[in-house]
């Protein structure tokens, strides 16, 4: 669109009545700058003004709201917190409505670095005086309480209607119907929606034909529960004893797993559940493959080629591997658990002997202990921890680790024997391990086997079925 032209006198017309300055125009005026004394009025408990805060809102007898049935305000009195001090305060005040209450304990030192003064302006004198407030710029928050309020509650129920005639409550709401009424009366519409799907997907068990007694049936007779449901909800009906409780739990965290249900006693305890997956694997084939060669007639002392000539060789051990006949049906299972069971005790004798096996590594702790990695692993996760602290690094067994190193042993050694789980004697085995008799029986013991002394003077072991533990004992006296 076009933009109307304006002839050249007018436009110099306009240019002059613009760049003239506008002569009726009132000047700016001057600010005024007013001197005012500060005056700070120290603390007099007597006469400080009493701050306070209504926290759930101001009455509505102090707002002026001109309402007609507007309320007197509310009246309040100060006193001594404790007659015998003069520290501390309390407030209290009441309207037709309500109570409010406040205190303050006072304080020796006040190391506040905020604190509320009351400040009141002299326009005459021009002064701004501040005084403090009482209990040294202390705010009392009032605690508003309304009179004779008795909530309509019968045993912990909100009841609606009142009471009839009787004395009795017309209806008691549950928890889930106050929900209820209070998303209708204050829910958005979302959540009330979502409320009203709630209660529409609600099934009632006698709408449906039949329903109701085929649940009562099916739990009488518990059909279609699994042996474990059955068990938790028999466990969970009985009273426990939190004592037994942790016992058991102590108890799982020092022995191997066991099955307290076994019919036999070589089936209690678990060889290969203790050596683990990759360890037992890796015994198995060593085995296997020593025996293979004896089997072709290359090795004849299949009892040294597992073992080795030198080294950690116990006594107990050697015994045990040669009382078992290779060719016999069973025997392999226990050479294998004979086997990791000589590897376990090598392991055992490097911790006893220094307590710590240093490297920086996993595997330098392993290749200094001369047996196979897979093993190595295993029993540094049952019986080890890392050392923290230490820029070597390395791996350290505590006290309540070598217990539990030496229980399994011992079980691994009741294994090997044979699945009557019956030794004459675990003397030889105490001494190589340097285990003293006491201590190796109260092991066993608390793993289920009974501990007799035989007619020689040695220590018998054995295991029986239904397999049972030792009850907790108490600690003496003093």
């Amino acid at each position: 669109m076009a933009r109307p032209s304006t002839s050249p006198k007018k436009r110099k017309a306009s240019d002059r009545a613009t760049s003239s300055p506008n002569k009726s125009s009132p000047s700016p005026k001057k600010s005024r700058t007013t001197s005012i004394r500060v005056e700070v009025s120290p603390n007099n408990p007597d006469y400080d003004p009493v701050v306070v805060s209504f926290p759930r809102g101001v009455p509505s007898s102090v707002l002026n709201d001109n309402s007609t049935n507007q309320s007197d305000p509310p009246r309040f009195t100060c006193t001594k917190l404790k007659a015998s001090s003069s520290r501390g305060r309390r407030i209290s005040g009441e309207d037709d409505n309500c109570t409010y209450t406040a205190s303050a304990t006072g304080r020796g030192h006040d190391g506040r670095l905020t604190k509320t003064y009351v400040c009141v302006y002299d326009k005459k004198k021009k002064t701004l005086k501040l005084v403090p407030s009482a209990e040294k710029g202390t705010v009392f928050a009032l605690e508003q309480a309304v009179k004779s309020y008795t909530p309509n509650v019968a045993h912990g129920s909100m009841l609606v209607g009142g009471q009839t005639q009787g004395g009795d409550a017309a209806k008691v709401i549950s928890a889930s119907d106050r929900v209820q009424m209070l998303v209708e009366s204050f829910g958005s519409k979302k959540k009330q929606k979502v409320m009203a799907s709630k209660a529409a997907n609600k099934v009632n068990v006698h709408s449906v034909v039949g329903a109701g007694d085929v649940m009562m049936q099916s739990v009488v007779k518990q059909e279609g529960i699994s042996i474990e449901n059955k068990k938790g909800m028999e466990e969970g009906s009985k009273m426990v004893n939190p004592n037994d409780v942790a016992y058991e739990q102590a108890r799982k965290m020092m022995l191997p797993p066991y099955d307290i249900d076994a019919d036999t006693p070589y089936k209690v305890y678990n060889a290969q559940a203790i050596a683990g997956t990759l360890a037992w694997d890796k015994t198995s084939r060593i085995v296997d493959k020593v025996l293979a060669k004896l089997s072709d007639g290359i090795e004849s002392d299949w009892v040294t080629a597992l073992l080795g000539k030198k080294g950690f060789r116990p006594s107990s051990l050697i015994d045990l591997l040669k009382s078992i006949d290779p060719t016999k049906k069973g025997s392999l299972f226990r050479i294998k658990v004979g086997f990791f069971l000589a590897l376990a005790l090598k392991f055992y004798s490097k911790i006893q002997r220094k307590g710590v096996v240093e490297g920086a590594s996993l595997d330098d702790c392993i290749s200094q202990l001369f047996i196979p990695h897979e093993v190595g692993a295993r029993l540094f996760e049952l019986f080890a921890s890392p050392m923290n602290g230490n820029e070597e690094g390395g791996y350290v067994a505590s006290r309540q680790q070598k217990n539990k190193m030496q229980c399994y042993i011992l079980i691994l050694y009741m294994i090997a024997s044979g699945k009557t789980m019956k030794v004459s004697s675990i003397d030889q085995l105490c001494r190589d391990m340097k285990l003293d008799m006491r201590e190796a029986s109260l092991l066993l013991r608390e793993a289920g086997f009974t501990v007799k002394k035989t007619g020689a003077g040695d220590m018998g072991v054995s295991l029986s079925v239904p397999l049972k533990f030792p009850p907790p004992k108490r600690g003496k006296k003093t």
